[in-house]
């Protein structure tokens, strides 16, 4: 029995010997790598300024700026003093409060909201519950208008916001995955009307003093902190519009209190705030579009590296781009943002270093013997996008709402000129990561390791096809007026020539006026503001282009000789019709 307890101790005294300081250089060399990669990010040519904290077994490893938060008043950006808008990454405060009222008793996550929302709210078309609300799968379609103004002075509160901008639900809830900003503003709202209280003041009272975030607010006027000026790339300050449904993305944090907030949620020994159990069930595998998936927790994407479960969330608002991440096996959270806009794959490459280290370099998993059951190739939208309003349109403008593959299943598949790798039944490893292909009443959608998902197309909805039929109609409507005004000018006039004239003078005239709108529209984050002006034009075009069909069918002109032009210009006018009908304009 004693040579028993000789070896323990002796086994116990090489490892307390040997292993602290592999854990001390572990901590050092991520703090260097990450300090090295954020730095090399910011200053001239790149971010303004940027701040990145790291936190490791319960203890902040490193809280640090870099560059400025107001160069032209010499305000350094400071880990500690200096905030960031953090977007996205406020969502995860709405599942922390929504998680207090349940293990209080006073929230059912799966029952229907309706039993907490006020009885004047709209009905929704489908009931939703708490749980699909912070899993993105209440059905939601996106909805840009609403979400963000220029002035703090055009904000709302949220309980007209969460009325006003209701957007209409495409699929049905609890079956798809749907990135939704407003799913999020009205699951706070839920959290509202139950504690009959404002939910930014709820948050500051229930999560952030308690875990010492003195720096953190929702509230778009504050002085609780002073908050980084935003950039654009050049160098130049800029403005930052405030976010509307503000509990989806409108939080300021520094890298301090998101270090406290990444501590807090590591350690389930800490229960200020919400139990052990309460806090793993944000994280849990609260709905997965596929087994071969890890899903989502609430709000919160699941991902693996080598077999070990990470959790991570982005936020972005116009000119802010938030990173944060949790590695619970290691212990170790990641929190870094930017002022300035940086191509995502430089900002998501801090996050895969982090990986790097605390898991080892990802490996491309090998091919596996599941079978490609379904054609792949073809273009797919971003089911967080409009469907039913002309906000469409913007699945066509904004990048990263297009994705096409290209190949067969004999060739093989890629994205751009990445290589996808069959590693089960209908399921690709790609540098986007794993991507499960399944078919959804009647659609092929694609679904992927976070919250986005995408639906297949018809051919006839490619990006260029719909981008080209508004810029054919625009020339060929103007070559045609030219050519009726030279006409005119020449004074070669027959019979059919003001008619003719006057309905492309119109279809000219209306098609700038609708261009401007959309223009404007998208710029002041309020389309669907100007989508009665839009239908007018749009029918003033309809109008116009139907005048002209009928014209030039059964008034014949004397001279039947085949002119090619009209015909053209006929053929392209309805051809835009259509296209309007088919972006909701009509």
């Amino acid at each position: 029995m004693k040579k028993f307890l000789s070896i323990f101790i002796s086994l116990l005294l090489i490892f307390s010997v040997t292993g602290t300081p592999a854990l001390a250089q572990n901590s050092q060399e991520i703090r260097n790598e990450l300090n090295n990669m954020v730095d090399s990010m910011s200053g001239p040519g790149h971010a303004k300024g940027a701040v990145l904290s790291i936190v490791k077994n319960g203890r902040i490893e490193l809280c640090q700026g870099y560059g400025f938060a107001d160069e032209y008043n010499g305000i350094a950006a400071d880990g500690e003093k200096t905030a960031f808008r953090i977007g996205s990454v406020s969502k995860t405060f709405v599942a922390v409060a929504a998680q207090i009222l349940h293990q209080e008793g006073r929230l059912d996550m799966n029952r229907d909201i309706s039993v907490y929302l006020d009885s004047d709210f709209p009905t929704l078309s489908y009931p939703v519950t708490m749980h699909q609300l912070l899993t993105h799968t209440a059905g939601f379609e996106d909805r840009v208008t609403g979400m963000a103004v220029r002035n703090v002075s055009d904000t709302e509160p949220l309980a007209a916001s969460v009325r006003q901008y209701l957007p209409a639900q495409v699929f049905k809830p609890g079956e798809v995955v749907s990135y939704s900003n407003y799913g999020i503003a009205l699951a706070a709202y839920v959290v509202e009307c139950i504690t009959d209280q404002d939910f930014a003041q709820y948050c500051r009272e229930q999560v952030f003093l308690p875990l010492g975030m003195t720096r953190t607010t929702f509230e778009h006027m504050h002085d609780v902190v002073y908050v980084s000026k935003p950039y654009l790339p050049s160098g130049e300050e800029t403005l930052e519009p405030y976010m509307n449904l503000y509990p989806e993305g409108s939080a300021v944090s520094t890298a301090g209190d998101m270090a406290k907030y990444m501590q807090w949620l590591l350690d389930n020994e800490d229960t200020r705030v919400l139990t052990a159990r309460s806090k793993e069930e944000i994280f849990s595998r609260q709905f997965s579009m596929s087994e071969e998936l890890e899903g989502v927790g609430y709000t919160w994407n699941r991902k693996t590296r080598n077999h070990a479960v990470y959790y991570d969330k982005k936020g972005e608002t116009l000119h802010f781009y938030t990173r944060i991440a949790l590695f619970p096996q290691e212990q170790t959270g990641v929190f870094l943002s930017f002022n300035t806009y940086l191509p995502e794959h430089e900002i998501d490459a801090v996050i895969q270093k982090a990986a790097d280290l605390l898991y080892g370099e990802a490996t491309r998993p090998a091919p596996g013997s599941g079978a490609a059951t379904i054609d792949i190739s073809g273009h797919y939208a971003n089911n967080w996008s409009s469907f039913k309003t002309p906000e469409k349109i913007l699945r066509y403008l904004v990048p990263g709402k297009m994705l096409h593959i290209s190949g067969s299943q004999d060739s093989g598949y890629f994205i751009n000129d990445d290589r996808l790798t069959l590693i089960g039944a209908d399921t690709y490893a790609s540098n986007m990561g794993i991507l499960k292909f399944q078919k959804k009443a009647k659609t092929i959608m694609l679904a992927t390791e976070s919250a986005i998902t995408y639906s297949k197309l018809p051919f006839w909805q490619q990006s260029y096809i719909q981008l080209f039929m508004p810029l054919l109609f625009f020339i060929i409507v103007l070559t045609f007026l030219f050519r009726e005004l030279i006409r005119l000018l020449q004074k070669k006039k027959t019979k059919h020539n003001p008619i003719l004239l006057v309905c492309s003078l119109v279809q000219f005239l209306s098609f700038c006026a609708l261009c401007l709108l959309i223009y404007k529209g998208i710029a002041t984050f309020s389309l669907l503001a100007f989508a009665l002006y839009m239908k007018i034009f749009g029918w003033l075009i309809l109008v116009a282009c139907a005048s002209a069909l009928i014209y030039t069918i059964y008034v014949k002109p004397k001279n039947h000789t085949l002119n090619l032009l009209p015909i053209i210009w006929n053929l392209s006018g309805i051809l835009f019709c259509i296209w309007m009908f088919l972006f909701n304009i009509l």
